[in-house]
This record gives C-alpha cells, sequence and structure tokens, in this order.
C-alpha cells in the first residue's frame, strides 16, 4: 500500500508539471513605419506637440517643448527649442539625400533608405538622448537583440572632407555608447565605431550595420553617448549623430 501510496503522489507531481505553462518567446522589430512624418518627410519636435516647459539655459529663459514618438510600445523621447528652432533626443526620418553637405541636411541618412530597404528610421542627436522600454500586458520580458546603425550625411561628409571639425586622418575615431538601465542601475553597455582611423583604418561608416544589443539586457530605457578624437573647447568637433533601425526584441510570455 506504501508503495502504491507513492507511486501515485509521484504521478501526480507530473500531471501537475505537464499542466504547467510553457514559456514562449516572440521576436518583433521596432521599424518606425507607423510613424507620422507629415509632409516635411521627418519629425523633430517642431510641431510643438510636446508640453512646454520654461527653463534657463546660458542665462537666459527658454521654452523646451517635451515630446516623443512610439513604435511597438517603445518610446523616443525629444526635446525641441522653440526659441532656438533646434532639438535634441530623437528624431524620426524618411529623408535620404546623399550629396548635399551640412547642417540643413541632418535628417538624411548616408546609406540612402532605410535598414532593409525600408522607408523609414530613427536619429538620435546629442548626448543622453533616450528611448524606453515597455512590452505588452501578458508578456513579462523584453530582451533587446539587436540594432542596425548607420551615420548619417551630415556627419559622414564632415570626417570624410571635414568642416566645422576636421577631415579625419589617421589616428582619429568617433562612436556611440548604448547603455541600458532599470531604474539608475546601469545593465549593460555597447560600443560602436562610427568611424575608425586607428591602426591604420580608414573606416567611416557608410551602410546599415547591426549592434549586438543582448549585453544590455532586458532594461527599462536606453541612453545614447557620444565620444571622438577631434574636440575643441566646448567639446566634440564631430557632429553627435547616429541613425537607428529595425530594433529586435525579444518578448516572453
Amino acid at each position: 500500500m506504501k508503495k502504491l501510496g507513492l507511486y501515485a503522489m509521484a504521478a501526480m507531481v507530473l500531471m501537475f508539471a505537464s499542466c504547467e505553462k510553457e514559456e514562449t518567446t516572440e521576436t518583433r522589430l521596432i521599424t518606425f513605419e507607423d510613424v507620422n512624418l507629415g509632409e516635411s518627410g521627418y519629425w523633430d519636435g517642431s510641431d510643438l506637440s510636446g508640453t512646454p516647459k520654461t527653463e534657463e539655459s546660458w542665462g537666459s529663459q527658454i521654452t523646451n517643448y517635451y515630446g516623443s514618438f512610439a513604435d511597438n510600445g517603445f518610446v523616443f523621447e525629444n526635446v525641441y527649442t522653440s526659441d532656438w528652432y533646434s532639438w535634441k533626443g530623437f528624431a524620426c526620418s524618411s529623408l535620404t539625400d546623399t550629396e548635399t553637405a551640412g547642417y540643413a541636411n541632418q535628417y538624411s541618412v548616408v546609406a540612402g533608405q532605410g535598414a532593409a530597404g525600408s522607408k523609414k528610421f530613427a536619429l538620435a542627436f546629442d548626448d543622453n538622448a533616450t528611448f524606453t522600454c515597455t512590452y505588452p500586458e501578458g508578456y513579462t520580458t523584453c530582451s533587446l537583440k539587436s540594432m542596425m546603425v548607420c551615420n548619417g550625411i551630415y556627419a559622414y561628409l564632415e570626417m570624410r572632407d571635414g568642416g566645422f571639425g576636421k577631415k579625419f586622418a589617421e589616428g582619429d575615431w568617433f562612436k556611440v555608447t548604448i547603455t541600458g538601465y532599470t531604474g539608475e542601475t546601469q545593465t549593460g553597455a555597447v560600443e560602436y565605431y562610427l568611424a575608425d582611423f586607428r591602426d591604420g583604418k580608414t573606416f567611416i561608416n557608410n551602410s546599415w550595420e547591426q549592434v549586438d544589443l543582448t549585453p544590455l539586457g532586458a532594461p527599462e530605457k536606453v541612453v545614447f553617448t557620444f565620444d571622438g578624437s577631434d574636440k575643441g573647447d566646448y567639446g566634440l568637433n564631430t557632429p553627435k549623430y547616429v541613425f537607428i533601425d529595425n530594433i529586435a526584441v525579444e518578448l516572453v510570455k
């Protein structure tokens, strides 16, 4: 009888274990194809759709508009300064002018199209450009897997030919660092060199390249920062831009 009881208990344990819900995973791409860009072909917050806030900068009172655009639950933050007609953070674009040099062509990607031939893409400008990561109800985890990155034509031509900054030569470099955070705790970071003239190399990125984001894990937010060799009294002379597309995320439920 004791053996029969033990067999019955073991059978019940196996039955309950087999009834447990199996973990499933789903991969999604953040492609920006559904972001409304209007007639201009880009969105940078200049429509003043963000929340206005009067703040002090360089001894003056200015109005910043804090806005964003979203794709699949990921929110890309933007700050537009109406007094200076300038922005920072993230913008979204479909512009592909690969000939015109200078700041006026800041929204065009050097590759001439989005990743995998897509029509739209995002671009980060200046340090601390941030996007936040959320996931649909019913999922327990959202891990970052990879992201496509590329130079914009503005920064590319500055590094190739010179302009406000120098024409890149032996020893020069320019990189973006992508850092994940949960709360104030860093979950991981990856670096990508958008240009590298060290150790005999003469590389300036001009096509979409995949960056592995798995070292970031499953962060709540992701922050972009820039560094490089060409610096002046006010920091980097190289325009601090990186274009991004097709962010792959893994959802678990």
